[in-house]
């Protein structure tokens, strides 16, 4: 029996073990192949959704959507691959597990990186759950004490992108949960503009929102000390602040380091198109942790939009290459963006000009539709298996 290992559960291990399913289906191979998934805890994490004011529904059990088609769920953190063997190392609560493959998906995904700056164990972020939940704790502790000490009622964020710009219009939400208080917030970001990567139509009405929440702007500068309730910028200014939430800066996984290969300034190692990293006979590398060319010219952006679906050719791939049928070549011709910016308020823009289709309250409902429908995977596990083809997606 063959076995697949797929390192990370999230947008794109998930697709990625479900195509696999599904592939082996198609070959006739299913009793031949075992996949196993190997994430940090059993849930899949709507990433684009940590910036919300209400996380109870931000997570999938992914347990009973892999159970029922044979694929295995363990949890823990792989500390070391060896592709010469076939084998990794993973740690289970402090436990040692020895793990031999014939096929690796790398999903690992991307992170935050983290600043290397004084005071940087005091930032927040909304990386992922736990520090999603560790930011609504501190907001809650801050009305918990009436945000009396000095910059308390102040919200620094650090990041003029998509990430930022949701979490920089959408943290007074936050904020009302606990407390019937206005905040000050306050945007850093290191370029001279708000929404430079979008059309001129689509940055002015970014720039509009922010006006119209009073949103403060301090641009072509960065953070270079944080203390208790303090923000020394570049440009000498400081800024009583009593929450700094940094949202600057991806990398991919740090597993890349047991692979050679080209990479990029995030870490990401450049697979062909097919997603196996050249060198290797047995290991794709897709999603977050992949750099790739969807549409033949452009990099794939760190964004489930290309997790999600580099997945299901990763898992359809990897299948067909372990028993000798078809690889297809990944293609995704189309790029959208859709920016959460506050009540009522969102922008929906197509192609890598980013030009607006779509704002305000349609915008929104756009926003929502996305989030909570079309990234979901499915309650029943055989849907997911049928929505798993490797298609260019219309979008």
């Amino acid at each position: 029996m063959k076995h697949l290992i797929i390192i990370g559960g999230g947008f794109s291990g998930f697709w990625s073990a479900v195509s696999a399913v599904r592939q082996s289906r198609e070959m006739g191979k299913t009793a031949e192949l075992k996949i196993t998934v190997i994430n940090k805890d059993n849930y899949l994490t709507n990433r684009p959704r940590l910036y919300e004011a209400h996380l109870d529904t931000v997570r999938t059990n992914i347990q009973p959507l892999l159970e029922p088609l044979g694929v295995s769920l363990l949890t823990g953190l792989v500390t070391d691959i060896q592709p010469a063997e076939h084998r990794l190392i993973m740690d289970q609560d402090g436990q040692q597990t020895t793990l031999t493959y014939d096929y690796l998906i790398v999903a690992a995904g991307s992170r935050l990186k983290r600043p290397d700056i004084p005071g940087a164990e005091k930032i927040h972020h909304i990386d992922d759950f736990q520090g999603a939940t560790q930011l609504h704790a501190h907001i809650a502790q801050l009305a918990a004490g009436g945000f009396k000490e000095n910059g308390a009622d102040t919200v620094v964020v650090v990041g003029g992108g998509l990430t930022g710009l949701e979490i920089v219009t959408g943290v007074q939400e936050i904020v009302n949960k606990y407390a019937d208080r206005q905040i000050k917030v306050v945007l850093i970001d290191r370029q001279g503009n708000v929404g430079g990567a979008y059309s001129p139509e689509a940055r002015t009405y970014i720039n509009e929102v922010l006006l119209n929440q009073h949103i403060e702007l301090r641009l072509g500068t960065l953070p270079v000390k944080i203390e208790e309730n303090l923000v020394y910028l570049a440009n000498g200014e400081q800024i009583p602040a009593g929450t700094v939430v940094w949202t600057a800066g991806l990398e991919a996984n740090p597993l890349h380091a047991f692979f050679t290969g080209d990479k990029d300034n995030m870490n990401r190692l450049a697979v062909d198109e097919y997603f196996k990293l050249p060198g290797y006979s047995n290991i794709m590398v897709t999603g977050d942790a992949a750099l790739s060319k969807p549409d033949g010219v452009n990099h794939a952006l760190m964004s489930c939009q290309y997790s999600l679906f580099q997945g299901k050719w990763s898992g359809h791939n990897a299948v067909a290459d372990l028993f000798g049928g078809e690889k297809l070549p990944y293609v995704q011709s189309t790029y959208v963006t859709c920016v959460d910016l506050g009540p009522e308020k969102a922008l929906f823009t197509r192609g890598f000009e980013r030009k607006m289709e779509a704002n305000e309250a349609v915008g929104k409902q756009i926003k929502t539709e996305i989030n909570t429908v079309w990234i979901v995977p499915s309650p029943d596990p055989e849907a997911n298996v049928a929505a798993a083809i490797p298609a260019d997606p219309a979008f």
